[in-house]
């Protein structure tokens, strides 16, 4: 249960960090947001460590055998997602479009959500 609150303790600093330092960043205050994002960036590798975690949890489960399609897929997705948010603020440090970026952080997000707190059966809703 510890890694399974780190994460997702992890993924709701993370998207506020995401925010401020977007939120800083356009309005031209360039100091803060990097501190902002930097912080962010300390924060991914904590939800990739405690991600990789709960990877391996699942793969030592008896459930593995009926979740590991879904389990490698909200994997990869939550890579991607952290890949996204890198990227997005990246490109929005040198005035180049986001639009793109965004929406793949969208889909994917939504997807991450689904099967994490939905699907998968250490989420919260099942």
């Amino acid at each position: 249960m510890l890694y399974i609150h780190m994460h997702v303790g992890s993924w709701v600093l993370a998207l506020c960090l995401f925010g401020l330092s977007w939120l800083y960043y356009v309005t031209g205050k360039l100091t803060i947001a990097r501190v902002f994002h930097f912080i962010a960036r300390i924060n991914y590798l904590l939800i990739i460590f405690t991600g990789f975690m709960l990877f391996y949890r699942y793969t030592q489960a008896e459930i593995w055998s009926n979740y590991a399609p879904e389990v490698i897929v909200k994997s990869i997705a939550g890579l991607w997602v952290v890949v996204m948010l890198e990227w997005t603020l990246y490109r929005l440090t040198k005035a180049k479009p986001v639009r793109g970026f965004l929406v793949q952080l969208v889909v994917m997000l939504v997807i991450v959500l689904g099967l994490g707190f939905g699907r998968l059966p250490w989420g919260f809703l099942p």
